[in-house]
């Protein structure tokens, strides 16, 4: 989790964790995952199979092996078609559903060359026609009780850098706006609809960390990471709950 805007999205699902993990290498490219575990609401009994034949399923795609698989399929589309579905290339998904165990956990994972490549995160999945992708998308979609469908990006509503030195991310200012914009005043940090969505943001690094500025930060064993955890309570009560700067040590 990286900031308050989230609320915005994550405030309208019923009950879930969610976690993004980004994960750097020394020139920058790294990979970013972002996971959701409905599990805890199937064991509720609010089902989110209830309405789908789906109940058992545990698949994981290779974008990159998927495409080469379908090539001679791929090159009958229109050079439109070809280029958007290509875009898929750099993304992983696994999907494990199990009505039986009262599990249900997605993970999508994409692969960037630099910290600008996650602003495209969202706009290389929008409209893409692959079943599992689907599946991922009605997923959350059907666990929303207001507007908007398709896999969440809050990639937009943030800044990241990353470099040698030091590692930051901030609310940007669309993030800012939509905070104002939805903050709920009502909600009370004794409220259980609080912990019913949980955050969970974690940073690995190449280097070792030499110091952290924000007190909400769990720095791993290693040295070489960061976790932050929040509910929607401490969310929407700070707008910088998730800002964080980092910086390494010299090697």
């Amino acid at each position: 989790m990286k900031t308050i805007a989230f609320a915005l999205t994550l405030i309208l699902f019923t009950s879930c964790e969610i976690v993004q993990e980004t994960k750097f290498e020394p020139n920058g490219s790294g990979n970013y995952s972002l996971g959701f575990d409905f599990s805890e609401m199937m064991k509720m009994g609010n089902n989110v199979e209830k309405d789908s034949n789906t109940k058992q399923l545990d698949t994981l795609i290779n974008f990159s092996e998927f495409l080469e698989l379908k090539k001679d399929s791929i090159s009958k589309l229109s050079k439109e078609k070809q280029d958007k579905i290509k875009q898929l290339e750099r993304f992983s998904l696994h999907l494990k559903i199990d009505s039986i165990s009262k599990k249900s956990v997605m993970k999508i994972d994409y692969q960037f060359d630099d910290v600008s490549e996650l602003k495209l995160f969202g706009e290389k999945l929008q409209d893409q026609k692959i079943k599992e992708l689907k599946l991922f998308s009605d997923k959350t979609k059907k666990n929303k009780k207001g507007k908007g469908n398709g896999i969440p990006d809050f990639n937009k509503y943030y800044d990241l850098n990353f470099s040698k030195s030091s590692f930051s991310v901030k609310l940007n200012s669309l993030g800012v706006s939509e905070t104002s914009k939805n903050k709920d005043t009502t909600l009370t940090k004794d409220n259980p609809m609080a912990n019913m969505i949980r955050f969970k943001s974690r940073y690995i690094f190449p280097y070792k960390i030499k110091s952290v500025a924000n007190e909400n930060v769990r720095i791993l064993p290693n040295f070489k990471g960061i976790e932050i955890t929040g509910n929607l309570f401490e969310i929407n009560n700070n707008p910088k709950y998730f800002d964080v700067t980092v910086e390494f040590e010299d090697e």
